[in-house]
């Protein structure tokens, strides 16, 4: 069973502090339990730290990895940079929706997965790349993305 949004936050707080240099830390710890940033856990990093809901938001928003709607349990980003393009990330794409009946931006009907595409995971030279939870995939052909995402099953 899962801890509540309240019980994260404290955790966080016990170990990061409650000053203004700690809540990237405070944020990551929350999304990589949830899989998300519940307004809740918004409010309570806010006030924790002396700042506003807006302040928070604006460095949620600022990286493509938080969220602040729930995600499935494991999370497919794909890269979709220049680099990556030229490199068949959309054929990678295109495979992944089809694995799994879903478009990017949604997620799977049971929850498991969610699909999203991001400007950049840092691996331009190993293209086309994506991250699948913490984990990077690189040099993706189609025949290797059915098989990463039968591995999630």
């Amino acid at each position: 069973m899962s801890r509540n949004p309240q019980e994260i936050v404290s955790d966080a707080l016990a170990e990061y502090g409650s000053g203004r240099e700690a809540v990237l830390q405070i944020l990551t710890k929350i999304n990589r339990e949830l899989s998300y940033i519940p307004e809740e856990a918004v409010a309570a990093v806010a006030n924790a730290v002396g700042v506003s809901n807006a302040e928070i938001y604006s460095v949620i928003s600022f990286y493509s990895f938080f969220s602040t709607e729930p995600r499935g349990r494991n999370i497919i980003r794909l890269c979709t940079t220049i680099s990556c393009e030229m490199n068949g990330s959309r054929e990678i794409l295109e495979t992944i929706e089809k694995e799994l009946g879903i478009k990017a931006g949604a997620t799977t009907p049971d929850g498991r997965i969610t699909l999203e595409t991001t400007s950049c995971i840092g691996l331009c030279d190993q293209a086309p790349a994506m991250m699948v939870n913490d984990t990077p995939h690189t040099r993706l052909t189609p025949p290797e993305t059915r098989r990463i995402i039968a591995g999630l099953e």
